[in-house]
């Protein structure tokens, strides 16, 4: 009985073509890559209490990653890693457009409070529920003082 299979001489070295077809284990996913971009992008809105529509980015990107695997394995008969290196997120910005979304909702959101040993609600801010083009629904909270100066300005 062997005991050592690379003495034994099973195992071989791959081939130029072998290798090409191979998928690295731990190595980052076009889907990875996507998000991580998604999250910074989304931070930059969220720290301004504006809303961000990351569920169709994903939906979208999702579509358009499905496309560039169907044509890769179409073409050479398996997903290229070279195809799926050349896929370009684009401009993630517009997905927080202001005139993507539509406000449904506008409430004041109150916090409890121990003024003088004494449990008070205090108004901190409004909670903005808007939906998008798909209906996805998204709820932003908006400090007092910046919802009232938008509101003298007319935004949303």
């Amino acid at each position: 009985m062997v005991d050592n299979i690379v003495t034994a001489g099973i195992i071989r070295s791959p081939t130029a073509d072998e290798r090409r077809e191979y998928l690295e284990i731990g190595t980052e996913t076009p889907n990875q890559r996507f998000l991580t971009e998604l999250a910074k992008v989304e931070q930059k809105f969220v720290k301004q209490h504006l809303p961000f529509d990351s569920q169709c980015a994903k939906l979208e990107f999702a579509d358009e990653l499905e496309e560039v695997e169907k044509e890769s394995q179409r073409t050479f008969g398996y997903v290229r890693k070279e195809d799926l290196d050349k896929l370009r997120f684009g401009n993630l910005d517009k997905y927080g457009d202001l005139n993507r979304f539509e406000i449904v909702d506008e409430t004041e959101v109150f916090e409890q409070q121990n003024i003088n040993a004494i449990r008070t609600s205090v108004k901190t801010g409004w909670m903005v529920k808007y939906i998008c083009k798909r209906n996805h629904g998204i709820a932003v909270f908006v400090p007092t003082d910046l919802y009232e100066e938008r509101k003298k300005k007319g935004g949303k």
